[in-house]
């Protein structure tokens, strides 16, 4: 499991990049740092809420890191497509096709987490009861509704 102290440095980091970036560039790293914050704050919920045995607890995070290396390549297709679309709405740069390829892009995206969440459930069954891999997919799933609370609200609606 990644410290905590390391990842609250890295958020810091992305701050300060925030902090003194341009202001596009500054828009996308706070989308960046706010994903990377909720990455440490799932952990921490995960691991207070979750209540492992000692073997549960190891077999659980070396499972939930291969999901979150799966997740995380998806999220960043997800973080890469609202820049894209945040540049070419701000831009007036949204054409028919673009935005026609960018919603092909969005339901790419949540068809492939669900691919994701239901080959895990499988790998946390074998080692979890039925009601702590509900809890956990419960507490992901508050967690990704802050995550796109937040974007909803940074991001403009398409003019």
């Amino acid at each position: 499991m990644v410290k905590p102290r390391f990842l609250i440095y890295r958020t810091i980091l992305f701050a300060i990049l925030v902090l003194f970036g341009a202001n596009g560039f500054a828009q996308d790293q706070d989308l960046n740092v706010q994903r990377i914050t909720l990455e440490a704050k799932k952990k921490v919920q995960i691991a207070k809420y979750m209540q492992f045995t000692n073997q549960q607890d190891k077999d659980f995070w070396n499972i939930y890191a291969n999901y979150e290396r799966d997740m995380g390549n998806v999220y960043r297709r997800k973080f890469d497509m609202i820049v894209e679309f945040r540049r070419a709405n701000e831009a007036n740069r949204m054409t028919d096709n673009l935005a026609a390829k960018m919603l092909d892009e969005f339901f790419s995206i949540e068809n492939e987490k669900l691919l994701i969440k239901q080959k895990y459930v499988k790998e946390f069954r074998k080692i979890l009861p039925n009601k702590k891999v509900t809890l956990f997919y419960q507490i992901d799933n508050k967690l990704d509704a802050i995550v796109n609370h937040e974007i909803a609200m940074k991001l403009k609606l398409l003019e």
